[in-house]
């Protein structure tokens, strides 16, 4: 057996193909390295890989540390041991992303409420189980320190991804005004955004629990006041963006976006801005 190194995403990262030609991701040291194409015999070099990953996935490779691609996947192996559905390798990367996130908001001081927490813990007590699993794993394998109120944030993604094995997330009821609120980004800032790329599947995810919480009367409810009064001063485009925002679900939807809320989409937003180097 030899894979074929077609693309690298980073020094220890590539895209692959096998020898059936299905596409991988492949993870080993220093599989970048070499110039591209090239094909390798000893499969020894590569320590793991990953099948059927959506493109829109495969830069977060290279965007997020490798020990916590690596924890990871070990969550998604003990994850696939504990449920009778198929689970995408996409797990890996979004809950990679999302832990990634995590970290760099702790390390902020930025503390994140699980409001749907007792909702999930009562309605979805095994993916609940899983998530604090998950939480136990990460913790260990990163010194990461996350709160216990992650497992449920943890568990969300299980569940995701469960319900992405017959059909993807969809919320046809918000599919509309999703929309429209990309447009007021899009018009905003006049940049494009890529529907394909993750960094926007990360927005439309955040904005359908967004508005789940809302039309459930449970906003985020935490201590960062100060932390969104800094946002607002350090980034007053996207806060002005954001507030347009409020304003638009306000007239549309009758909610009123309270300030943790505004913080969190604020943070999205710039994420949205930052890929395209605003």
């Amino acid at each position: 057996m030899n894979c074929k190194l077609g693309k690298k995403i980073n020094n220890n990262v590539a895209v692959c193909l096998d020898n059936e030609n299905h596409e991988l991701i492949a993870i080993g040291r220093g599989l970048g390295f070499p110039e591209m194409p090239y094909e390798i015999t000893d499969l020894s070099s590569i320590r793991r890989t990953f099948y059927n990953v959506d493109s829109m996935y495969v830069g977060l490779a290279k965007e997020i540390p490798e020990d916590i691609i690596d924890a990871s996947a070990e969550v998604v192996d003990m994850i696939r041991m504990n449920v009778n559905v198929p689970i995408s390798s996409n797990l890996v990367f979004t809950l990679a992303d999302h832990i990634h996130f995590a970290i760099q908001r702790r390390k902020t001081g930025m503390v994140i409420a699980a409001p749907m927490r007792y909702d999930i813990e009562n309605l979805y007590s095994d993916e609940y189980e899983l998530g604090e699993k998950a939480l136990a794993i990460f913790n260990k394998r990163l010194k990461a320190h996350l709160p216990t109120e992650e497992a449920s944030n943890l568990a969300l993604h299980i569940i995701n991804a469960k319900n992405m094995s017959e059909a993807p997330l969809k919320n046809e009821e918000n599919s509309d005004l999703i929309s429209e609120i990309t447009d007021i980004i899009a018009g905003f800032f006049s940049l494009y955004i890529d529907k394909h790329d993750f960094n926007y599947s990360r927005f439309v995810t955040h904005m359908q629990y967004l508005l789940k919480r809302e039309t459930q009367g449970k906003s985020l409810n935490t201590d960062n006041q100060q932390m969104y009064a800094d946002a607002r001063k350090n980034y007053p485009k996207v806060a002005e963006c954001v507030d347009q925002i409020a304003e638009y679900l306000q007239q549309q939807r009758g909610f009123t976006l309270e300030d943790e809320e505004k913080l969190y989409l604020m943070m999205h937003v710039n994420r949205l801005c930052a890929k395209e180097g605003l």
